[in-house]
């Protein structure tokens, strides 16, 4: 495994850790949970897009992967504006994220998010790997 994709499965240990602090905390302790998981996903995300954007310029890298690192970096920015970003939003005090809507719409986060990270793991870093990543 490259040292970049070592780095990135680190951050999806940490991603996964504080999705179950999250789940299992109440009142405050969720909301500095909630904070700690916006600030580790949206830093994972800027750094993957980074990784990726280089990783496309390589003179090595095919087409094939070019267009799926295209369509990778979309669907993330997609993720995060269309369902991360607006969860953040919304879910930013004591009372609103111990109420049963915030469960509801955090089990449909978490499991994107752990999905995504699946994704991600078992496709798309193998092919950052072929590119010494």
């Amino acid at each position: 495994m490259g040292a970049t994709v070592d780095t990135f499965k680190t951050a999806h240990q940490a991603v996964t850790g504080l999705l179950e602090l999250v789940g299992s905390s109440k009142g405050q302790q969720r909301i500095d949970a909630l904070n700690g998981l916006k600030e580790a996903v949206l830093a994972h995300i800027k750094d993957e897009n980074r990784i990726i954007q280089e990783a496309i310029g390589k003179p090595d890298a095919d087409g094939s992967f070019k267009s799926s690192a295209q369509g990778f970096l979309e669907e993330l920015g997609d993720i995060a504006q269309s369902a991360l970003l607006p969860f953040f939003d919304k879910y930013s005090s004591p009372d609103i994220v111990d109420s049963k809507e915030f469960m509801g719409d955090f089990s449909g986060i978490k499991g994107a998010l752990s999905d995504r990270i699946s994704f991600e793991e078992e496709t798309f870093y193998p092919e950052l790997e072929k590119l010494s990543y």
